[in-house]
């Protein structure tokens, strides 16, 4: 009688411990896993990127969307102060003109994150379409700063690096909850 009251605790236990872990899931996991798509590693860079704002806890869609924003402003803003760092030094002309053009090319993200990341956390249809066209806009800035130094056969002081900007667009673009609105419901 004992075994066969722990065999239907055990099996009551297997009923109810997925419902537990669903239960238990949270924004952040869900949308880490469908930005993710299967793949272990972008699901644990979402999950980490998107940890290190307080705010992502208790956040909702268009606020994680928001964060992520954010956080590629802070990048973009982060490479643009190392660029005005290079310009007070830099002796050649021509590789002068390459940080002035990678300086305007950080200083349109920057402004583009930022708008982006106060359209995704408004959430209006038309803030988050905004916010989607000003994150895209400013997705492959590092490139386009590398192709200025390319165009001009220079090396670029700043090749490989801030790479991790696109990575945050791309989160934040997949965060952004859909701006197309839901079909009409009929009785």
């Amino acid at each position: 009688m004992a075994s066969l009251q722990a065999l239907l605790c055990a099996a009551a236990l297997l009923l109810l411990v997925p419902h537990a872990r669903t239960a238990s899931t949270t924004l952040v996991q869900e949308q880490c896993e469908s930005y993710a798509g299967g793949d272990r590693g972008s699901y644990d860079y979402c999950v980490w990127k998107l940890g290190r704002d307080r705010g992502s806890a208790s956040a909702d869609a268009r606020g994680l969307a928001a964060i992520a924003a954010r956080m590629a402003r802070a990048s973009a803003k982060a490479t643009a102060d190392r660029i005005a760092g290079m310009q007070a030094n830099e002796t050649v002309p021509a590789r002068r003109d390459c940080l002035a053009a990678c300086a305007a090319e950080y200083a349109a993200a920057v402004r583009r994150l930022g708008r982006a990341a106060r359209g995704a956390k408004r959430g209006g249809a038309a803030d988050l379409q905004r916010a989607q066209t000003l994150l895209a806009e400013a997705a492959g800035t590092p490139a386009r700063c590398d192709g200025a130094f390319a165009a001009a056969g220079q090396d670029s002081p700043l090749a490989g690096a801030d790479r991790g900007i696109d990575d945050e667009i791309e989160l934040a673009l997949s965060l952004l909850p859909s701006t197309t609105p839901a079909p009409p419901v009929r009785p």
